[in-house]
């Protein structure tokens, strides 16, 4: 069963379950009602003809009164004490063939006589003779069922009308509900049939969940085609930067098998071009493969890291490789801060290669704290960044002068990672640069 018969289904059970339900309770309230009004209504008769026949003392004058004050379709006698009728009137005379029954206490019941309801009340009274004796009233109950049997009908047609608008309401419902999620389904197979990314068409602005449903799709939309895009250009990139290296790798094997076995200069020059250029594939391509894999899911082993002890190591690390000087500040003994030891320390390599490329002056490394965060900032005194290009750093293959990477052998990735070691500690990145002056990269990650 489809979700539109489900909601058809139970809004219209659910109308006639809660209208059976009030109807029928509806119907026993005025059943109730009339029966207790009736039953009042007798006991009250009773007293008043025991009343009224309290100063008679003839038989003539009992008849009389019996006779003025008996019911329509009902029915008064006396009984005495043998429970013996010595009085009967009426003009019922199926009432007649229910045998009396003497009862020594005030009493109020319904009886059933040939399958009408009559309401019967006794009364024991002190006769004028001395005796004790029962006036028992029954009055027909039939006038006022056949009301109720009149109300029965009204509520059962009542019901069967309140059906009709339900039913035509649980198909307009359903349509409202599934409208958006037939058009998210037709998209879905559009999508998959032309292989696009296409979005839902939201006219309304109800903000209600099927509203947020369909905006929560073209959301989805947007960030597939946007990483569908990345991806995209990631391969393009990464085709366009192999490109060269193996075209350099190509005309030196090209030249080394034409002449270069026979000239030794050429044969050491096409050996390093070669050399040099599958070390830069090999790192650009471990990089890459570093990017695939963490674009998908960052595994971190987060421990307590102390950033100057970090800080220290690394820069003895690179100093020894470079040659420049590195020296690291703080005002503080230990930094202490939650993260990955090893991508930490991977970050920094990042950032203090780039500033020991780039400039021949001392770099600095900066660590501390700052509110609730661990900060450090690397800081180079070399040939700084253009403004324009400041927004582009962090993008995969940018770089800010090609030639000058080239020769110092960048890949445009490196940043990249920083910005994704960064991202996945739940930090920040910043870069403040200027031509001619140096450049500033300043990290912040939560201390805890």
């Amino acid at each position: 069963m489809n979700i539109r018969s489900k909601v058809h289904l139970y809004l219209t059970v659910s109308v006639l379950l809660i209208s059976i339900v009030v109807n029928t309770s509806i119907y026993f309230l005025f059943y109730s009602i009339t029966t207790n009004d009736k039953l009042h209504h007798i006991r009250v008769q009773s007293e008043n003809i025991a009343a009224a026949l309290k100063p008679v003392t003839n038989d003539k004058e009992i008849h009389d009164i019996l006779n003025s004050r008996l019911p329509l379709n009902g029915m008064i006698r006396v009984v005495n004490e043998d429970s013996h009728a010595i009085i009967t009137i009426t003009e019922n005379k199926q009432i007649i063939y229910n045998e009396p029954i003497f009862n020594h206490s005030q009493s109020v019941e319904l009886k059933s006589i040939n399958g009408i309801q009559y309401a019967v009340s006794s009364l024991p009274v002190i006769w004028y003779n001395g005796n004790i004796m029962m006036i028992e009233v029954t009055a027909s109950l039939e006038s006022a069922y056949e009301s109720l049997k009149i109300l029965k009908l009204v509520l059962t047609v009542a019901l069967l009308i309140v059906l009709i608008p339900s039913f035509l309401a649980g198909r307009m419902l359903s349509n409202i509900m599934l409208k958006p999620i037939n058009s998210m389904i037709e998209t879905m197979e559009e999508i998959q049939r032309k292989s696009i990314f296409k979005k839902l068409e939201l006219k309304s602005q109800s903000k209600d969940e099927l509203y947020k449903l369909g905006s929560t799709f073209n959301k989805m939309m947007d960030i597939l085609a946007q990483n569908f895009e990345k991806q995209q250009q990631f391969v393009s990139d990464a085709s366009h930067e192999l490109k060269t290296p193996l075209t350099v790798i190509e005309s030196n094997a090209s030249m080394l098998k034409r002449w270069g076995m026979k000239d030794q200069a050429l044969l050491e020059e096409s050996v390093d071009a070669i050399y040099s250029e599958a070390v830069r594939m090999q790192e650009m391509t471990k990089q890459m493969l570093m990017i695939a894999k963490q674009d998908g899911e960052w595994n971190l082993d987060l421990k307590k890291v102390d950033f100057i002890s970090l800080g220290k190591e690394t820069s003895i690390l690179l100093k020894n490789a470079y040659g420049q000087h590195i020296s690291v500040y703080s005002p503080f003994d230990k930094v202490i801060g939650n993260a990955d030891r090893q991508k930490m320390k991977q970050l920094l390599f990042i950032l203090l290669d780039n500033a020991l490329k780039y400039s021949t002056s001392p770099i600095e490394l900066n660590v501390g704290y700052e509110k609730d965060h661990v900060f450090f900032t690397v800081k180079d005194y070399g040939i700084g960044i253009p403004k324009e290009d400041i927004p582009h750093i962090f993008d995969r293959f940018y770089r800010v002068d090609k030639a000058r990477n080239r020769k110092t052998g960048g890949t445009g990735l490196g940043l990249s990672i920083a910005k994704q070691i960064v991202d996945s500690h739940g930090g920040s990145i910043d870069v403040v640069s200027k031509e001619g002056e140096g450049t500033m990269f300043t990290v912040m990650l939560p201390s805890k």
